[in-house]
């Protein structure tokens, strides 16, 4: 099953976060960005302001501490997705990534539609209902995934990059402003470790 503690550190990094050698967040080097293009608004550790208010926080997006961050990365977005219950790490991580940089729901939607091309026409699981929700069903399907060959976790990985990658060029087509940031996510969260 897949481990938060290793999943976190790659979504920190991707926002911007840095650490020293004892792996804590250096102040001040937090990724912390209020970006006029960005519909996000303040953010610090990748965490908006309407998700930190969401959470109960009401200070300073400057001041906020890795603890209540850390909070609200495990329940709304980890445990949202059901990350302890993933079968694979690698996959468990991409799903968080790409649900903090694009919402979860969409980030399950792409693991769902990606389940239900890889399942041989229903053959090898059946079909998901694609509702940006993970449940049983989505879990088994991942199971019976990973069991069909090796490579399956290589396809489902490379599947849910593609899909965020078009996610991006789509928002930026629609409104420029994107195309502020389309560099930085083609960079930082696809295709990378």
């Amino acid at each position: 099953m897949a481990d938060f503690s290793k999943a976190i550190v790659k979504v920190l990094r991707h926002e911007g976060v840095q650490f020293d050698s004892q792996g804590r967040p250096v102040v001040g080097l937090t990724g912390y960005v209020n970006h006029p293009s960005d519909p996000g608004g303040e953010t610090n550790y990748g965490v908006t302001r309407a998700v930190a208010t969401a959470a109960g926080y009401s200070g300073s997006m400057r001041d906020i501490s890795f603890v209540t961050v850390m909070e609200i990365y495990r329940s709304r977005y980890w445990n949202d997705m059901r990350g302890d219950d993933i079968p694979d790490q690698e996959i468990a991580e991409e799903l968080f990534d790409t649900g903090v940089n694009c919402g979860m729901a969409t980030a399950k939607r792409f693991l769902q539609r990606t389940l239900n091309v890889l399942n041989g026409k229903g053959t090898r699981w059946p079909d998901l209902i694609v509702d940006g929700i993970v449940g049983p069903s989505v879990i088994g399907a991942i199971l019976a995934a990973l069991a069909t060959a090796p490579w399956y976790q290589l396809c489902i990985l490379r599947a849910l990059d593609s899909l965020q990658c078009v996610r991006y060029i789509e928002l930026a087509e629609r409104d420029s402003k994107f195309e502020s940031f389309v560099p930085g996510w083609l960079r930082l969260r696809v295709g990378v470790a």
